[in-house]
């Protein structure tokens, strides 16, 4: 009976859930037999009520005997089989419908899913081609706004490449920039600031002269009452004592014009005598630039005089008749117009109607031709020109800085300024030229050759040598005096006693340290209102060096270090800013240093103004180490010391090992030739049977890869008619080169520091004359390096490299130079996997330097010794990982 229930009660739960796709006849069979279980309860309980009101013995059920009353039915094993085959299909269908029901299920789940993947996907393909749409519009936006800054930035640079200052400010107007437009304005502030002191130094300068020019007047009054000699143009009385008694006086014949100058004008101190046997001559007069400056001087003190009296009369006695109401305007209107100049000039200089360039440089003298007293030779167009520069700065009583390349005659425009100012400006002295050892006797040389005329003394030599000069000295019966710069320092006390109308230094960089002693020396005990300096490289290192001679020349006007330092290394340091670069901010920075030193520095280079010149080609040809090389310097890098057999002492007679950076030129040392170690060169020699210690022949070169290389080369230059200038860092080394040159027949000249100055222009005498048979010329590069022509050479060698470039390239410049009608060719040694090329990557940093001129930052050129101890490190241990792979 439950289980009955049960199957009731879970048909009627059946037929309650129907699904909806059941079909209409189907759902009112299953509709009827739901209702008809529904009614079973209702059926039991009426049916046991009828029961109850009937007879109890009468009904089947209650009967006496019920089966009395039961028919039974005889199944069949045909129904029994229909039975189960009714319920199995039954089975059957109700499982194939759940199966459909749950298929239909599952489908339209998959059909939602694919209609939902379908809509977003629709969804996303219309974001897609949305944002692509957009990113395209902002890429095409971006690209041509990049293209158009790109634009703005090269129209900038080229305006500021073309010095387009107003074109240039206009487009920094138009993008806003801050930092460009703070650059401009620090520069438009510093130049203004450098224009008032440029101005107020030769304004100082001015009254300086004036009254300069008040005294000699009035001591020239004196000595005309008195009777006394006639004064000379340079203010001093004409006598035997005098410089300008043995000078020559231009004059001119009165009838045909004809002017005598130079050796054939009579002296000053001959000239009344001359005068009287030469009839018809008289003084020829000034130029026209003379006469005019001294027109105006007399007329301008005349009117100082004069106005002098008269306020003077006026402060005496206001009520006084002698003074008139038109003197006391007068004097009015000359303090206001005073002021009113004072005025215009201070608001040009801050960048009125006149130029930072224009204000140092007002006053202008153009030089058509070279002076007759430089004989000899004709000056080409660019050394007119920077005679032309020269002579501005004296007329502007400025310095200046004569930097032209090296090889493109600064002696000869040097010697050229002093003749033209001895003829045109009467300004015959004393002329101080402060010069290398290495360069006095082609000093001495150049003026023999273009200047004979021009009284000099060289002042050099032993300790009586310099004192027997000393009355010629006194005497003042010399325009120019050349000197070193170790006797500048050491006879100061005789030297600095006379007042130098200019003093000239050549090699000016030797001035890049403001405390060195000749710097100090020189500012403290010399007095020359005049001063230039000669360079070909004005800036080596770093730029308080280049401030140094700035403030060497000009004290006034460069005065502090720090400012002028700050205002190019960091302009961004006091804004908070970044402190780096780009590159039109360091074009910019260089552009304002060029603005500032234009008015004073002056330099030219060779391809620039000389296209005649040769070309100069330089090789770089690594060598390889011999083996005795690579066995000594890898116990160099192992041991990091100096192979020794204890013998060698130091100061404080210790051996041993010697310290780190010592270690840097032992391994120069073995680069160059083992046989500098006097040690090893005499443990070989006793080797091979050499009795002398000392190693000749094959085996002297062949022990040194570069000696081995040169060995290859010099014959075929030899054979071939070209001449060689060889340079070396180390004397000893140029000793064994010696021994090498005997063993190959080789002729060649040495100069070194130890090569004495008169023995100097001997040696360039030999090498450079017609038909020398010299092949080699071995010189140091510093002792040589400087100040020597050498155009008969026409190959360079540079047996190793220095830490500064420019040596190096004083050192080329020595054969490529004014004369060379042939290509120099520089054939630069350097040993493979060695020290040398370390130094060859620091030199080109440092060249690299030198032609950006300056970038923001300091140019750590002189680092500690802790610093190069660490680069040692770094250089040894790269070598040995390169050995290990």
């Amino acid at each position: 009976m439950p289980r009955l229930q049960a199957r009731i009660a879970h048909r009627i739960q059946e037929l309650e859930n129907l699904p909806g796709s059941l079909p209409p006849d189907l759902r009112t069979k299953a509709t009827v037999e739901l209702k008809a279980l529904r009614l079973l309860n209702f059926q039991r309980q009426l049916r046991q009520e009828v029961v109850a009101c009937m007879r109890r013995d009468t009904t089947l059920e209650t009967a006496l005997n019920s089966k009395a009353y039961k028919r039974s039915k005889r199944q069949t094993l045909r129904e029994a089989r229909m039975t189960e085959k009714l319920e199995k299909q039954q089975k059957i269908e109700q499982e194939r419908k759940r199966r459909q029901k749950h298929q239909e299920y599952l489908n339209s789940i998959l059909q939602h899913a694919k209609d939902f993947k379908e809509y977003h996907r629709s969804v996303a393909g219309k974001i897609q081609k949305l944002s692509k749409a957009v990113a395209t519009w902002h890429a095409n936006t971006e690209r041509e706004q990049k293209k158009e800054t790109e634009r703005i930035e090269k129209e900038r640079m080229r305006r500021l490449m073309a010095e387009d200052e107003e074109g240039y400010r206009k487009l920094i107007d138009q993008k806003k920039d801050r930092r460009l437009a703070y650059l401009l304005q620090q520069t438009d502030e510093y130049v203004a600031n450098l224009t008032n002191l440029v101005w107020e130094h030769k304004q100082a300068q001015a009254a300086k002269e004036k009254k300069k020019r008040r005294r000699r007047k009035k001591k020239a009054e004196e000595n005309a009452e008195g009777g006394e000699s006639a004064l000379g143009p340079d203010g001093e009385p004409i006598d035997e004592s005098s410089q300008m008694s043995d000078l020559p006086v231009k004059v001119t014949h009165t009838e045909t014009g004809k002017v005598l100058f130079g050796p054939e004008a009579p002296k000053a101190s001959q000239l009344d005598a001359w005068l009287e046997m030469n009839p018809g001559y008289e003084v020829a007069p000034r130029s026209d630039s003379e006469e005019s400056d001294s027109d105006y001087e007399e007329e301008d003190e005349e009117e100082e005089s004069s106005r002098q009296e008269t306020e003077e009369k006026i402060l005496l006695d206001p009520n006084s008749e002698e003074v008139s109401e038109k003197d006391a305007k007068q004097i009015i209107e000359t303090a206001k117009q005073d002021v009113d100049d004072e005025y215009s000039m201070q608001y040009s200089a801050r960048g009125g109607s006149q130029s930072y360039y224009t204000v140092a440089h007002a006053i202008s003298e153009r030089v058509e031709k070279q002076s007759a007293l430089l004989i000899n030779g004709t000056l080409k167009h660019y050394q007119l020109q920077g005679l032309e520069w020269m002579v501005s700065l004296y007329n502007n009583n400025l310095n200046g800085i004569l930097a032209d390349e090296m090889g493109l005659g600064k002696t000869i425009q040097t010697i050229a300024l002093i003749t033209y100012l001895m003829e045109h400006k009467r300004l015959n002295g004393p002329y101080l030229i402060i010069v290398p050892l290495s360069t006095l006797s082609n000093w001495t040389y150049e003026f023999d050759k273009w200047a004979p005329s021009v009284v000099k003394i060289s002042y050099k030599g032993t300790p009586a040598m310099r004192r027997s000069l000393v009355p010629q000295l006194r005497s003042g019966k010399f325009n120019v005096l050349l000197t070193t710069y170790e006797y500048i320092i050491k006879d100061k006390h005789i030297l600095a006693k006379i007042r130098w109308k200019y003093m000239i230094v050549d090699e000016g960089h030797r001035m890049k340290n403001h405390h060195c002693k000749l710097t100090q020396v020189l500012n403290t005990h010399y007095v020359a209102p005049r001063r230039i300096l000669l360079t070909g490289t004005p800036l080596q290192n770093k730029l308080p060096e280049l401030w140094a001679l700035l403030n060497f020349l000009l004290p006034t006007i460069f005065k502090s270090c720090s400012t002028f330092e700050q205002w190019f290394n960091a302009p961004f340091a006091m804004t908070g800013e970044r402190v780096d670069l780009n590159e039109e901010e360091t074009i910019l920075i260089i552009r304002r240093l060029h603005k500032v030193l234009r008015p004073f520095l002056l330099r030219r280079l060779k391809k620039e103004v000389e296209s005649q010149l040769p070309e100069k080609v330089e090789y770089v040809i690594k060598c390889d180490m011999s083996a005795l090389q690579k066995i000594l310097y890898r116990h160099m890098q192992a041991k990091g010391i100096l192979l020794t057999d204890g013998s060698e002492k130091d100061k404080k007679g210790k051996g041993g090992a010697k310290t780190l950076m010592n270690t840097i030129m032992q391994l120069r040392k073995i680069c160059n030739h083992p046989y500098m170690f006097q040690h090893i060169e005499e443990s070989f020699a006793e080797h091979l049977g050499y009795s002398n210690g000392v190693i000749n022949g094959a085996e002297l070169y062949r022990a040194s890869g570069k000696f081995e290389l040169l060995d290859r080369i010099l014959p075929k230059l030899r054979a071939t008619n070209h001449r060689v200038l060889l340079f070396c860092q180390m004397t000893s080394l140029m000793t064994i080169m010696e021994d090498y040159f005997a063993f190959r027949n080789f002729l060649y000249l040495r100069l070194d520091g130890t090569t004495k100055s008169e023995d100097r222009a001997a040696l360039l005498k030999k090498f450079n004359e017609p038909g020398s048979q010299y092949f080699i010329f071995l010189l140091s590069t510093r002792a040589g390096g400087l100040g020597l022509n050498l155009q008969a050479a026409d190959t360079v060698v540079i047996f190793d490299s220095d830490w500064n470039p420019h040596q190096d390239l004083q050192a080329q410049d020595r054969a490529h130079r004014i004369g060379q009608q042939n290509e120099v060719r520089v054939l630069r040694l350097c040993t493979v996997n060695s020290v040398e090329e370390k130094i060859l990557a620091a030199a080109k940093y440092k060249l690299n330097v030198d032609q950006k001129v300056i970038q923001a930052g300091m140019f750590d050129q002189k680092s500690s010794s802790h610093e190069r101890r660490a680069f040692l490190q770094a250089i040894l241990e790269h070598e040995e990982e390169n050995e290990v792979l």
